[in-house]
């Protein structure tokens, strides 16, 4: 039953005049307020109830909180199925067993609006290890450096202290990819990298990089997405030919990615990817 707003008002007035009324009459004479309360109980217990909305109501509030979690779960879940086939389908993901995590943490960098480190919610107990590579649905996320058992720290491409071979460009020019500047040139924009080339020949903007690849493909698997070329720095005495890359990924809005496992394909429980 729901109550018009002036009706309201009126009952609760009446509702508190009588309980103060109990109250003085409590404190003169306590034992002759005891039929008094108890007809007030019956008396103002369902106009609670109205009020309130009753059993009904919380019962219907209950319901309805139920649905909109159980909403809030049904969308999660299709969103990070969608995002899983994705990422099955990607080049990075191509051929490869990998371990799905998500990303649930992350360390800051020293510059503004970067990020060095992130947690994944995947670790020993899923047959992850350190120094195995993190891929995206479009490219290198970095490496996994820090295993527990149901967590690991990845360093990511854009972290100073992280460096990547790869190959750039059609010829497939052997160079480095780090976050640092070598002296003399201007400071990248926050999530630039660095590109140095092994030989003497430039990269032209648009050159796109990949993964060199590692002994054992370990910390880095070969043929992976890194980034592109989007500008050349001139000739300042840095030693090698170098250039602004942009990463193949946005490691600021991470969320689903892929470790992928090393060891024989057959015999691990992971997820593969195809085209």
């Amino acid at each position: 039953m729901a109550l018009r707003p002036h009706t309201r008002r009126r009952v609760l007035a009446v509702g508190l005049a009588g309980c103060l009324l109990a109250v003085v009459v409590d404190q003169a004479a306590p034992g002759a307020t005891a039929p008094v309360r108890r007809v007030a109980a019956e008396v103002f217990s369902p106009v609670q109830s109205a009020l309130s909305g009753g059993d009904d109501a919380n019962s219907l509030a209950r319901q309805r909180d139920s649905a909109l979690r159980d909403a809030g779960d049904s969308r999660a879940n299709a969103a990070t199925l969608s995002a899983l086939r994705t990422l099955l389908g990607s080049a990075p993901a191509d051929g490869r067993r990998f371990m799905a995590a998500r990303v649930i943490g992350y360390t800051p960098g020293t510059t503004a609006g970067t990020v060095q480190q992130v947690t994944i919610d995947a670790g020993s107990a899923d047959g992850i290890r350190t120094n195995l590579t993190v891929i995206a649905t479009d490219g290198l996320v970095g490496r996994t450096v820090a295993v527990s058992t149901h967590s690991a720290t990845v360093q990511l491409l854009t972290d100073p202290d992280s460096a990547v071979g790869v190959r750039v460009g059609a010829p497939g020019m052997l160079a480095s990819v780090s976050a640092k500047v070598p002296a003399g040139l201007p400071t990248r924009d926050p999530g630039r990298l660095t590109l140095r080339i092994a030989g003497t020949t430039q990269a032209k903007v648009g050159d796109r990089a990949t993964t060199l690849g590692s002994i054992d493909q370990t910390p880095y698997v070969s043929g992976v997405p890194v980034g592109t070329v989007v500008s050349v720095d001139p000739d300042r005495g840095q030693g090698a030919p170098t250039a602004v890359l942009r990463p193949a990924v946005d490691v600021s809005r991470l969320d689903l990615v892929g470790v992928v496992l090393p060891g024989d394909r057959q015999t691990r429980p992971t997820v593969q990817g195809t085209r």
